[in-house]
């Protein structure tokens, strides 16, 4: 039983084609009948649109099977007037989906991926929290890779604001608990009775996904296919990853034997 990342595992975090064995292994899991459930931290399109986007390059996710930070969000917050930090398509998606850009007395400030923060971003944060509002991080990603420049992530702006201010913080996405319990629930309509401890997660995120996963006791597979391509530079413990592979291609025969 399988929990998948997406950006820089099964599809290129430069020019977004899948990678070297991503769309075989979705296919080979499909055929054995193997549950998953494909798990990514996008936040900058609709989730049945970037699903869609998924399949229209070959990787054929099977219904029930794909979970993003907005299928955990409305469940933490309704539409409602929030202030949203992130790149412009988060922010369009967010509208879209009823949730109104309030940057004056905002029910939540919410945070997203961008490439572009800038300190004055980082005040308003800072003050809209301090005036009241919840603090929502989509996800707790370590590193944001854009453009081949590695920015820091959600959850290290996160961890930022939380110190400068004081205030905790909710997160909906990897590697929230909140998230992974979705996950987990998701698995188990393919097949009742799975445990954290049945689940083999597979990423380049070694900071932000598999920290997360292995103190709920799963299974760790890191992919240098992504984030990093150096074991040396993940910033975890050697004691986090059960197993490192180059590419989820290299993986397959793993599941073949």
């Amino acid at each position: 039983m399988y929990f998948i990342d997406v950006q820089g595992t099964l599809i290129s975090d430069s020019d977004k084609s899948p990678i070297n064995g991503a769309c075989e292994l979705i296919d080979i899991l499909n055929l054995k009948n193997i549950p998953y459930v494909v798990i990514t931290n996008n936040t900058k399109a609709k989730s049945d649109d970037f699903l869609e986007g998924l399949r229209k390059k070959g990787l054929n996710i099977k219904d029930g099977a794909y979970l993003d930070p907005f299928c955990v969000l409305k469940e933490a917050l309704s539409p409602s007037n929030v202030a949203m930090f992130g790149a412009s398509e988060f922010i369009a998606t967010m509208q879209s989906l009823g949730y109104v850009q309030d940057l004056k007395n905002p029910k939540a400030v919410l945070i997203a991926s961008w490439d572009d923060f800038k300190f004055s971003d980082f005040a308003s944060i800072n003050e809209l929290i301090l005036n009241g509002a919840e603090f929502i991080a989509m996800h707790e990603t370590s590193i944001y890779k854009k453009n081949g420049r590695l920015y820091p992530g959600v959850g290290a702006i996160a961890a930022m604001v939380s110190y400068s201010t004081g205030a905790s913080y909710k997160a909906v996405g990897k590697p929230s608990m909140a998230f992974y319990n979705e996950a987990l629930r998701l698995i188990n309509l393919q097949k009742q009775g799975i445990k954290f401890s049945d689940i083999t997660i597979i990423s380049d995120d070694a900071k932000g996904d598999l920290v997360g996963a292995k103190e709920l006791g799963m299974k760790t597979i890191l992919v240098l296919s992504g984030k990093v391509s150096d074991v040396a530079k993940t910033g975890v413990k050697e004691n986090i990853i059960d197993q490192i592979y180059k590419d989820v291609q290299d993986y397959i025969k793993v599941i073949n034997a």
